[in-house]
């Protein structure tokens, strides 16, 4: 049995166990998985078995740069006994990793429609993005005003012309796409995997002028 096998069956075990650990006691209500205070020498038995497991699995996904397999196993542990301390700090530990193992840097320019950056997020990852300089946005308009088309309205009228937004595109129909804010920077885990697009927000971007120079840090998928 391999190791990821043999960690899902201790899960699965040690949260069937509990549930009917729970259910027998008269009077008394659930309690929460890992729940520091159970009493029951069978059910705390399995949790320093599982704790055990998981912890050796774990550092061995991170030994071999297995960064999903490890990040699977601190968040079973931590939902199945969310005070342990040593879990919640390894999950901060991957998520970090993961959000700075792959980085590029790109030029948004700012009168271009949506431009490519090679880069593909994956669903799931955490992404860090920061956008440093400055560019100009020029508009043209009679009477009426300007109205933003309705490809690019992220919906959310606290949005300022002008703005570095993105989208990731997951799909050939970008229509059904909605773009996202970012101005000068932005975390946030991946929603899906797609590639990443970006430019600035604006009518018409082919009068405005500069650039942005945009750093984009997560584990990038493989094309």
């Amino acid at each position: 049995m391999s190791p990821r096998y043999l960690f899902t069956a201790v899960v699965l075990l040690v949260v069937s166990i509990a549930s009917i650990a729970s259910a027998q006691r008269p009077g008394r209500g659930a309690r929460p998985t890992g729940d520091s205070s159970v009493s029951d020498p069978e059910l705390l038995g399995l949790h320093k078995e599982f704790v055990s497991k998981a912890e050796k699995l774990a550092a061995e996904y991170e030994r071999k740069k297995n960064l999903d397999g490890a990040r699977e196993v601190y968040e079973s542990m931590t939902r199945l006994i969310p005070e342990y301390e040593a879990a919640q700090l390894g999950l901060k530990r991957i998520l970090n990793a993961q959000s700075t193992q792959d980085r590029k840097v790109v030029e948004v320019q700012a009168n271009r429609d949506w431009q490519d950056t090679q880069i593909i997020l994956v669903k799931g990852n955490p992404v860090h993005i920061e956008a440093k300089g400055t560019w100009f946005v020029v508009n043209e308009t009679d009477a009426n005003g300007l109205v933003i088309p309705k490809e690019i309205d992220p919906k959310n009228n606290k949005i300022k012309l002008g703005t570095l937004i993105g989208m990731i595109v997951s799909q050939p129909d970008v229509s059904k796409l909605k773009p996202f804010p970012i101005g000068t920077g932005t975390d946030f885990i991946a929603p899906e995997t797609g590639r990443l697009v970006l430019r600035m927000f604006d009518v018409d971007p082919r009068d405005n002028k500069g650039s942005m120079s945009v750093l984009v840090q997560s584990t990038f998928g493989r094309p």
